[in-house]
């Protein structure tokens, strides 16, 4: 139990040091290793690595500050091919854009027949909230019949 809790108060004093920070952007993978009492931290680049075993000491005063007492910090580079899944989401393609939703002009038959179904509503911006969500419905709805038809 008193592994887990020293384990956890590593990996706090950690994301108070370095989350959110561009160090911390860098970081693929943390592991504590309790038997050496250090925290092992995967980079994405050896450039990255080396500029963190730089920092090894600054950073380690501030997770003591913080908390949490290690006797080292050891930085490698992760291994090719393998990215980590905050990367992957930086990796990730921007979202496509959407083609505009089917849309169809209602007649007036239409429009008159929604208003006589909210009339009854006595709110005033309830009555035109739903008159409008009730007309967005409705044109969208003619617009994906009016696509099936030839």
């Amino acid at each position: 139990m008193e592994a887990a809790e020293e384990s956890r108060a590593v990996y706090r004093a950690w994301n108070a040091v370095c989350s959110g920070t561009r160090e911390g952007r860098h970081v693929t993978g943390l592991r504590y290793l309790p038997e050496s009492n250090e925290l092992l931290v995967y980079l994405d680049s050896p450039s990255w690595t080396q500029e963190m075993t730089l920092l090894r000491e600054i950073i380690r005063a501030r997770m003591e500050r913080a908390g949490a007492h290690v006797d080292g910090l050891v930085f490698k580079t992760t291994a090719p091919g393998h990215t980590p899944p905050a990367a992957k989401e930086r990796l990730r393609p921007a979202a496509t854009e959407r083609p505009p939703a089917p849309h169809a002009d209602l007649s007036d038959a239409e429009r008159t027949e929604i208003e006589r179904q909210v009339a009854p509503i006595e709110d005033q911006k309830l009555r035109e909230a739903l008159e409008n969500a009730m007309r967005a419905s409705a044109e969208w709805a003619k617009g994906v019949q009016g696509k099936k038809e030839p």
